[in-house]
């Protein structure tokens, strides 16, 4: 009788080869899921990184055109220069903000226009770089 039960304990701990291996497929199919999920996700977020990391320039180059300050020092005009005369950073010619140090593989160009509505800076964003088309940010072309 107690041969029997101690066969019954050792039956009922542990695991089968079988059990274990299905574990490992349910990991595996996970994985599978997962990992480019992830790797969108980085994606989108490095894009997203560079356009807000152009924040603080586009503030720079609204006071500049509400200051009017820059080539014609008139209101109303796009400049790369601050009300102290400093050349703006990542600003090229007429207010364009280009992130020159580009995250993750990703550029963001953010280019204003004031010629829609007397007084108001509309902001037009192009991404770029690799696998930019299905993640763009919000508001921001792909190229």
């Amino acid at each position: 009788m107690k041969n029997l039960q101690t066969m019954k304990q050792g039956v009922q701990k542990g695991f089968t080869l079988i059990e274990l291996m299905i574990v490992i497929a349910i990991i595996g199919i996970l994985a599978s899921i997962a990992l480019p999920a992830y790797q969108d996700y980085m994606i989108k977020a490095n894009a997203a990184s560079a356009v807000a990391s152009l924040g603080g320039q586009k503030i720079k180059v609204a006071e500049a055109f509400t200051m009017g300050v820059g080539a014609t020092g008139t209101p109303g005009t796009l400049a790369c220069k601050d009300s102290d005369d400093n050349v703006i950073p990542d600003c090229t010619g007429a207010g364009v903000l280009a992130n020159q140090t580009a995250i993750g593989g990703m550029t963001a160009t953010l280019t204003p226009d004031s010629t829609t509505e007397a007084g108001k800076i509309t902001w037009e964003c192009i991404i770029t770089g690799t696998n930019v088309n299905k993640v763009a940010p919000k508001g921001c072309t792909a190229s």
